[in-house]
């Protein structure tokens, strides 16, 4: 068969031939007299049913919220019981229920996630997980697998492009090399379907948004299939003079000529046009500085005619995979990217005498950033999997070799540009952009890695798991200064390890324990005059539960753990730069996905997070604070269909995020918490068109987002109604 088989079943015999219904009853377990007259005439009877279940691929549409497997934190589909890392799996059923409209948006219920307001998430992928950045720029950010982009504001995974998101947390740089030791999230693209899809969506709804999707998969031929998944949005924003459009094409190709050979091409199209929503000193903002006067939540600080942030983005690879039995299977897969960003914004100045203007008569100094950025990138990985015995030890052993090359070019011009009077803002001041080339402040910068990895998942007794593995990087950089030319290499090696260990109860418990390692190069853009920094190191013990019913759609998870990032480049006050740093965060994570009845879904997360600077060279450092960690975070949704109750059609949801108290550096006060309400209203007119309401942050909460000394409001209440058909 080309595609996984879900269910098998069997509900009743009524036999004519004896021959038949013999092998068929001795199958199921049963005796011939147990259901044959003693004249040898067949009796009906009804058998109790069987349910064979196939193990579910990690690409797959998932039915519900409760994925079963996962292939992000083994590079094999593994059951997620069987994973000794923490890993949180959001499907499309999910992303489409809370209408997410932003990766950060689909991860906002994630246990010890952070992310900024939509007003940045909208134009860049950039997070928090356990306290330490996870982005592009750190090798967190991944596409089916493997590294997408190596900036931050290369563009964002557009989410209705995906068709499940997975979060690994903790150090994972084993199988993908260079990333943050938070962890990494990879989007996983929708491919061809099992049966015909033909969908149309309709959206609108606050500041003015009018949007249009299409998906669209069938059969060409018996072993070719196709999926077309189409987006385009017209929209404003909370923020004056900000708008958020974008355009989105992604076809796949999916060549399959038998059960053992299979070819996936994948590609997509994005372009996004909006402006970009600059960051304001603390002080300037309500609720956290001292004014009198402020920036307000919807007050754009740059210019209509002068400020764009257009990109475009771009990416087409193929997955190639063979089983040649039951033991041995070779998997390879590429992809190429590339981006274009033409980026230009007003923003405020940052002196302590402009703030201080600004802040006390209104009158904000502003600078142009004038920026033109290019990137692409080429990635590939390769891998084989075999299975053998050794006596009592089953192994599952992969053996592969992966390699990225990108290269990034900034073009970055600023300098001062007339103030804008936040009493009584007026536009239209013009200004000339000097882009001498001495003034660049840009560069260009060259990335490769290498890395081979071996991987051995071995099973004894029927439920103990264990997971070992090894990996060896090699990563160069080189940068470019465009202001005078000067160039800085740096070549890093690095050896990496895994182990952990996994008890499967009969009951369903699911105990783990593991310690994993990752690197990431210290960045020579950022540190031009110390080429010879080594990479910084992270380290990871964790210990965890998880718990799935037998015969259930619910899977409870809990873990503790311990994420320490040593060589982390600090500075003292006399300017110089040593690599003593080190960063600890410790916590708590708990996470329910459930079908709790037929017609009751929830899920629900926990995490307790002290992340914070150990070590380093300042002592006023020690002890502070990663920045936008809170202690506390917690976040419920709930879905409920009126079915039963007599209203067929009828689904109505909800949630509620909390967020803890915050610190930022260079701010002398917590930032506050605050807690959202999301809201869901669904009917099925038949199964063939639905009707949704959904509202984000229902009671319209102000709150800010704050980070080293620079803040961002946050997201208004924001009110969408969509229509979907399929035929």
């Amino acid at each position: 068969m080309r595609r996984y088989l879900e269910t098998f079943s069997i509900r009743a015999l009524s036999c004519s031939s004896a021959l038949v219904s013999i092998a068929v009853l001795s199958w199921a377990g049963l005796a011939a007299e147990d259901v044959f007259a003693q004249d040898g005439t067949a009796d009906s009877i009804v058998l109790e049913t069987i349910v064979l279940n196939a193990k579910e691929r990690s690409t797959a549409p998932i039915d519900g919220y409760v994925a079963q497997t996962s292939s992000s934190g083994t590079k094999t589909d593994t059951p997620i019981l069987q994973t000794p890392q923490s890993l949180s799996v959001v499907s499309a059923t999910e992303i489409r229920d809370r209408d997410a409209r932003t990766l950060a948006d689909v991860l906002s219920y994630t246990p010890s996630f952070t992310a900024q307001p939509r007003t940045f998430s909208r134009v860049a992928d950039r997070f928090r997980i356990r306290g330490f950045d996870v982005e592009p720029g750190t090798g967190g950010l991944l596409r089916d697998g493997m590294r997408l982009q190596n900036n931050s504001y290369d563009g964002t995974q557009e989410p209705f492009g995906l068709e499940r998101v997975d979060v690994v947390r903790g150090a994972s740089s084993v199988l993908y090399g260079q990333l943050s030791p938070g962890g990494f999230i990879n989007g996983v693209s929708k491919r061809p379907t099992d049966e015909p899809l033909r969908e149309i969506g309709f959206e609108g709804g606050s500041h003015n948004r009018k949007q249009l999707t299409a998906d669209f998969s069938d059969a060409i031929t018996d072993t070719l299939s196709y999926r077309l998944t189409v987006m385009g949005r017209d929209s404003d924003t909370n923020v004056d003079a900000i708008n958020d459009d974008r355009f989105y094409i992604a076809p796949a190709l999916e060549w399959s000529p038998d059960e053992d050979t299979s070819l996936t091409v994948l590609g997509f199209y994005q372009h996004s046009s909006t402006r970009f929503s600059a960051p304001i000193p603390y002080q300037l903002i309500e609720g956290i500085g001292n004014g009198p006067s402020f920036v307000g939540r919807d007050e754009f600080i740059g210019e209509p005619g002068y400020d764009r942030m257009a990109s475009d983005m771009s990416a087409l690879g193929y997955e190639f995979e063979h089983r040649f039995d039951n033991d041995l299977r070779f998997s390879s897969k590429s992809r190429y990217y590339q981006t274009d960003l033409d980026w230009r914004y007003l923003m405020a100045q940052t002196g302590a005498a402009a703030i201080n203007t600004a802040a006390t008569t209104g009158m904000l100094a502003r600078q142009y950033s004038d920026r033109h950025d290019r990137a692409r990138g080429f990635t590939h990985d390769t891998n084989i999997e075999l299975d053998v015995e050794t006596g009592p030890l089953s192994h599952s052993l992969v053996m592969g070799y992966d390699f990225y090359d990108t290269n990034y070019d900034s073009d970055n011009f600023r300098a001062a540009v007339a103030p804008i009077n936040l009493n009584d803002p007026v536009y239209g001041t013009g200004f000339t952009i000097d882009r001498s080339p001495a003034r660049n402040r840009g560069g260009e910068t060259e990335t490769t890695q290498h890395g081979v990895y071996f991987q051995d998942k071995i099973n004894f007794y029927g439920r103990w798991n264990v997971l070992l593995g090894l990996r060896h990087d090699w990563a160069d950089q080189k940068f470019t200064a465009h202001r005078n030319g000067d160039s800085v290499s740096r070549d890093t090696q690095e050896t990496t390890w895994r182990a952990g260990l996994v008890y499967e109860a009969e009951n369903g418990l699911a105990p783990y324990v593991s310690y994993a390692q990752s690197f990431f190069p210290v960045s020579v853009a950022d540190y031009t005059n110390n080429a010879n920094f080594d990479p910084t190191t992270g380290e990871q013990i964790e210990a965890g539960i998880r718990y799935q019913p037998p015969g259930t759609d619910m899977l409870f998870s809990a873990a503790v753990y311990q994420l320490t990032q040593d060589n982390v480049v600090s500075g003292n006050l006399a300017g110089d730069l040593t690599q003593i740093g080190q960063q600890r965060a410790r916590g708590l994570e708990l996470e329910v996905k459930a079908d709790l009845t037929d017609d009751l879904t929830m899920v629900a997360s926990y995490s307790y997070t002290d992340a914070r600077i150990t070590r380093s060279e300042v002592a006023s450092e020690i002890g502070r604070r990663s920045e936008d960690t809170p202690y506390h975070q917690a976040s419920l949704w709930l879905t409920y269909d009126f079915a039963r109750l007599g209203m067929e059609g009828l689904s109505i949801g909800g949630g509620i995020r909390y967020k803890g108290e915050t610190k930022a550096s260079g701010i002398d006060r917590p930032i506050p918490g605050y807690a959202l309400v999301d809201a869901l209203v669904r009917y099925d007119v038949d199964e063939n068109v639905s009707l949704s309401l959904n509202a984000t942050n229902l009671f319209g909460k102000d709150y800010a987002y704050c980070e080293f000394a620079i803040c961002r409001y946050g997201d208004g209440r924001e009110i969408m109604a969509s229509a979907r058909i399929r035929w």
